[in-house]
């Protein structure tokens, strides 16, 4: 891409990039690495013409929560969870406008921009009250 002077990247991280994640320990740093990656990247490719776009989707109609055993927490069935497809029409409509990321999901627009302002120790404890397996 950087060779032919154009070119686009969409990198998938996630809303949890932007928040400590207890009882997600590995999650939620592993998608701030890939956040900040794409955003460096951006950077890096800019003079050669290719645009990178990270997108951060939160909770969606997905089997990610399931597949992750997080069925019996907050983020189980019973959450309202945005749309997959209205979640990738957004990166997608991001990637092709040259943003730099985008948060997918009209439900998380309000919790990604919460997240900028509340202590970090606040939404550790926020998160840990949601996704706190129940004991056996």
């Amino acid at each position: 891409m950087a060779g032919n002077g154009r070119g686009r990247i969409l990198i998938t991280s996630s809303l949890s990039a932007t928040l400590p994640t207890p009882y997600e320990t590995v999650y939620g740093p592993s998608r701030a690495f890939t956040r900040m990656f794409a955003l460096g990247l951006r950077a890096e490719l800019k003079e050669h013409g290719v645009t990178v776009t990270c997108l951060m989707p939160g909770a969606a109609d997905s089997d990610f929560h399931a597949r992750a055993s997080m069925n019996h927490t907050a983020f189980g069935p019973g959450m309202k969870k945005n749309s997959s497809k209205e979640v990738a029409r957004q990166g997608f409509l991001a990637l092709m406008n040259g943003r730099a990321e985008i948060v997918g999901g009209d439900a998380t627009k309000r919790t990604a921009l919460e997240h900028r302002f509340l202590p970090e120790t606040y939404k550790a404890a926020r998160h840990a009250t949601k996704a706190k397996p129940p004991r056996a």
